[in-house]
């Protein structure tokens, strides 16, 4: 796909540590610093007065990943945000017209909550929840043949 192209789905990156997530969404807001821009939704599209109730101003990018006071550096620890704050996530990452369009994750479901570290089975478990829920994903191929 070139620069500048106009595909308006969304992303999850399961990520396998909380480090690699960190070390991941740093790289990518350093490339697309718009990115942690907070905005109603996404350019070019306009809200109904049901919508504006339903749909939150969110950043294009997040982490949905629990916080721990004593290990994540400040800067982290502020940007997870807490409970309730999660929780908001999932419901505008389900929002079509959401800003919200790229989720990172550590050890989670898809269906969005923390299981203990899966090692090696993480990946199976994520492409055995995806196959379960057929409807909710949308599967394209990255090279053409």
């Amino acid at each position: 796909m070139a620069e500048g192209t106009t595909v308006l789905g969304k992303a999850m990156i399961v990520c396998s540590s909380r480090s690699v997530a960190w070390n991941l969404y740093q790289a990518i807001v350093k490339l697309r610093p718009e990115w942690q821009e907070v905005k109603e939704c996404i350019e070019g599209e306009t809200l109904t007065e049901k919508e504006c109730k339903e749909i939150k101003p969110m950043p294009r990018i997040a982490m949905v990943i629990t916080r721990d006071r004593d290990d994540d550096p400040n800067e982290l620890y502020n940007l997870l945000g807490n409970d309730e704050y999660r929780k908001s996530l999932d419901k505008q990452f389900k929002e079509d017209k959401s800003n919200f369009k790229i989720v990172i994750v550590v050890d989670m479901q898809i269906t969005g909550f923390d299981v203990p570290s899966l090692d090696n089975h993480v990946l199976l478990q994520t492409i055995a929840d995806a196959h379960a829920h057929p409807n909710h994903f949308t599967c394209q191929p990255c090279i053409s043949r």
